[in-house]
């Protein structure tokens, strides 16, 4: 089967959770050959972090924030022009709404973009958005149905939210080559691609969601938005997610987590299957000694999400009762996030934990970063099925995680789960394991047992090879 697999700054040029997932996925299903659909921010040349497969005929980069490209012709720009212009007010009337009619706006706007890109032009070049969404505003700005009325939008505001509306649309342009089956990797920007391949060529898709998109832009904008700006990009990924579970042929959800937040966005229950990600037990076995010094391991890409200043301020709490205690954070800091490892360097410093933490960089070997510790942290404030935390255990540390996405699901009785954000929690459930040492062998023993039963690669490949299968079938396929 040809596959277009398709993801957002992640596979191969950043490593990561869905990074690992696709390359455990084109290394895995023989028989399949894979095209990669790789979005990124900007283009330009970019060495691989993982090397890619023969199952990978091609690696095509589609940058979303690069230069627009223009249309030729004065009379050609005009009729596109009005097209697009046209297809903007479906598109900008359906986000604000929250009823069949206005999803079905919202699908029509898309489906008219994708139409009129075909000659490579960016879906939205040319048009007035922000004035067809400050008109779309203005005619939704009331109240509705019990719905509090929607904050004031400035034409600031509407340029800022119209500017990252069409670089968001911009995946509608991408022409996947014909395959079999698409299969995007989360529920945002690789829906597009996977929605155009679908009505241009009437190719289905399985969609698979890792950390659910739409709840991680929920997190992402917080307060770094104004509030109009903000409610524009969060309707617009709301109808994007909803279209997105609608015309897929069948959802993957990595936890039941996930599969509850597509089922209360329209998902058919019928569709959705959960499948958790998987490890290598040969790659894992179990670590049989522990470091000297009492240590904290951690293992991620530094990001806002991982929310590593709740466990910096946890660490506070933990030398203040075990003062030869250290953290060891180990990951690499994507472009993205350096701004937010410099917050964590100067948290670092304020609470006086120099002496106490290290900031390792990546490492070539997760295993490795495990057996620096005697027990694994994950602090996030968002997940879906983390590795990390599948990984610690399949070597037989215990963790300590914090209740979100399905981290409760993977660890089960094998570790100890504390509320997000709390670091007095988190402090005390780690200094619970360090002083500790039958309960950590105990916890780790519990979590490989857990771990080989239900969170290995081989379960997790025969599940896709399955649902590969039924897509192409079309055992997949729900009546509306």
């Amino acid at each position: 089967m040809r596959v277009a697999l398709i993801n957002e700054g992640t596979y191969p040029y950043a490593p990561g959770g869905v990074g690992t997932w696709c390359h455990q996925i084109l290394n895995g299903l023989d028989g399949h050959a894979f095209h990669v659909v790789a979005l990124t921010g900007h283009g330009g040349t970019r060495e691989p972090v993982y090397p890619v497969p023969p199952s990978v005929t091609a690696v095509d980069t589609y940058p979303v924030w690069d230069r627009p490209v223009s249309v030729s012709g004065r009379v050609a720009r005009h009729r596109r022009r009005r097209a697009a212009s046209a297809a903007a007010v479906l598109l900008c009337r359906g986000l604000l709404g929250d009823d069949p009619h206005s999803a079905g706006m919202f699908a029509d706007g898309l489906r008219r973009l994708t139409e009129l890109c075909g000659d490579g032009s960016h879906p939205l070049f040319g048009t007035e958005l922000p004035e067809v969404l400050l008109d779309a505003w203005q005619a939704s700005a009331g109240p509705s149905a019990g719905r509090p009325p929607l904050p004031r939008l400035s034409l600031r505001d509407a340029r800022a939210a119209a500017s990252l509306i069409e670089h968001a649309v911009r995946p509608l342009a991408y022409r996947t080559p014909r395959v079999d089956l698409c299969h995007p990797a989360a529920a945002g920007l690789p829906v597009l691609v996977a929605l155009a391949a679908k009505w241009r060529a009437g190719t289905p898709f399985l969609l698979t969601e890792h950390g659910v998109y739409l709840r991680e832009r929920y997190l992402e904008y917080g307060a770094a938005l104004p509030v109009a700006v903000k409610t524009v990009l969060l309707r617009f990924y709301r109808a994007l997610a909803r279209l997105g579970y609608a015309e897929a042929e069948l959802v993957a959800a990595v936890s039941r987590f996930n599969q509850r937040w597509e089922l209360r966005h329209g998902a058919h229950p019928a569709k959705v299957v959960v499948v958790p990600n998987g490890v290598e037990p040969l790659r894992y076995p179990p670590l049989a000694t522990e470091p000297t010094v009492p240590t904290i391991a951690w293992v991620g890409r530094i990001d806002p999400l991982k929310d590593l200043h709740t466990l910096i301020r946890a660490m506070r709490t933990i030398r203040d009762t075990e003062p030869l205690a250290r953290l060891r954070l180990a990951g690499p800091v994507p472009e993205t996030g350096r701004e937010y490892a410099a917050s964590c360097l100067a948290l670092i410093e304020r609470l006086g934990l120099r002496a106490a933490v290290d900031l390792s960089g990546p490492v070539n070997s997760s295993r490795q970063a495990y057996a620096d510790g005697h027990v694994v942290a994950l602090s996030s404030i968002s997940e879906g099925l983390p590795y990390t935390i599948i990984e610690a255990m399949m070597c037989g540390r215990p963790t300590v995680s914090t209740d979100v996405g399905g981290v409760a699901e993977v660890v089960g009785s094998a570790g100890l789960i504390v509320p997000p954000g709390d670091p007095v929690a988190f402090g005390q459930a780690c200094l619970a394991l360090l002083g500790d040492p039958e309960r950590r062998r105990t916890l780790g023993a519990l979590g490989r047992e857990r771990a080989l039963a239900h969170f290995t690669v081989d379960r997790m490949l025969a599940a896709y090879r399955q649902l590969y299968a039924d897509v192409r079938s079309g055992a997949g396929a729900v009546a509306a």
